[in-house]
């Protein structure tokens, strides 16, 4: 029976990779001119031409335990509640006004995932956006569970996208094209302008990033910083970056983790860049073996403690399927273990205005959603 499931799910997958509209969304990987100039990149093997972890030998450790019955798993196990049973509580934005409004301080709302709109001392800033209704090129895999809390054209206007990675659930081509005719700026990993380009967006407005590198704009130091994790919209290509973000304004800083695996990389950054308002981390879709590169949530409130943040925020949860565990496990183990070390959490519905200077205890809305 699972040979026959997992042959069905092949097949629809070669007649979704039929359509012109799913060869576009996987995007264009750098030519070898590109590759060319990643070559001084300290990140870059040169002669396996792939961008590395920290630990160069992480994925390939990781990829013995990743055969072919870990997709089996993902379509066949029967883990409950790995969906919600009925729509996950929201908030409607209609905050847009107070979200708006002038501030000395820092605003943000949480769309769902890692997507995070921020209003930091008057700089709107969007992370990893997806308004699809599927993070992957074939639409009817990966669904959300519920559609976005906000459209795309009711957004405010947007000074500067940043993105994390290449992966679909962070890189969304039809949010991307919803930007080329704006003048919003785009703040990326290097190569992952590549996907820009091909999707319309100007070389004019991408800002391409190594870590550790730093640009001065208009009153914001945005810092590309580390992350544990990889590449590729066809697999694991490698040829594009991923990586964390650390944004600072006038006087205050907040770290957005993208995707990654715990390890010494947020001391670091803590160390160099620390401290930080707002910490917003990879705390969900886990799993023991891809444990290299998501954080558990317990390691997500370690990773806020080394960042030296004062307020932890779980993302990557609450809106795709892409793990094994119950959709609301992050929430309930980020809640448990931030207790326990002493970490302030914030756990906002999705479309809540969190004002910085009002901030409240953490309802533990999801509660109501669990058997």
């Amino acid at each position: 029976m699972r040979k026959i499931i997992l042959i069905i799910v092949i097949f629809l997958l070669f007649i979704g990779s039929s359509s012109c509209s799913v060869w576009r969304e996987l995007g264009q990987t750098p030519d070898e001119f590109e590759l060319k100039e990643f070559e001084s990149s300290e990140n870059f093997n040169i002669d396996k031409q792939i961008f590395e972890n920290q630990n160069p030998e992480l994925l390939s450790n990781m990829s013995k335990r990743m055969d072919m019955s870990a997709t089996i798993d993902f379509f066949l196990d029967e883990t409950p509640d790995r969906t919600p049973s009925k729509p996950i509580p929201e908030e409607n934005p209609i905050l847009l006004q107070s979200f708006m409004a002038s501030t000395g301080s820092i605003k943000f709302v949480w769309l769902g995932h890692s997507s995070i709109m921020i209003n930091i001392q008057n700089h709107i800033l969007l992370f990893d956006p997806v308004f699809s209704k599927a993070a992957s090129p074939i639409k009817s895999f990966v669904k959300r569970f519920q559609p976005p809390v906000i459209n795309l054209e009711e957004l405010p206007e947007i000074e500067w996208v940043i993105i994390s990675h290449d992966h679909y659930d962070h890189l969304d081509m039809e949010t991307v094209e919803f930007f080329k005719d704006k003048r919003t700026r785009f703040a990326v990993p290097i190569g992952v302008g590549s996907h820009l380009r091909y999707w319309g967006i100007p070389e004019e407005r991408i800002v391409e990033m190594d870590w550790w590198q730093v640009i001065e704009v208009d009153g914001l130091t945005i810092h590309c910083t580390p992350a544990q994790h990889f590449s590729g919209r066809t697999g694991q290509d490698l040829k594009t970056l991923w990586a964390s973000w650390s944004v600072k304004s006038a006087d205050l800083q907040i770290f957005f983790s993208g995707d990654s695996g715990y390890n010494k990389h947020y001391e670091q950054i803590g160390k160099r860049l620390g401290p930080f308002k707002f910490a917003f981390i990879d705390s969900g879709q886990y799993n023991f073996k891809w444990r290299e590169v998501h954080n558990t949530p317990e390691e997500a409130v370690k990773a806020a403690k080394d960042l030296r943040s004062e307020y932890l925020i779980p993302i990557h949860w609450g809106m795709f399927e892409l793990a094994l565990h119950p959709w609301y496990e992050p929430a309930v183990r980020s809640y448990s273990f931030s207790e326990l070390q002493g970490v302030n959490l914030i756990t906002p519905k999705i479309g809540q205005l969190v004002e910085m200077n009002k901030i409240e205890s953490s309802e533990q809305w999801w509660k109501n959603l669990m058997p």
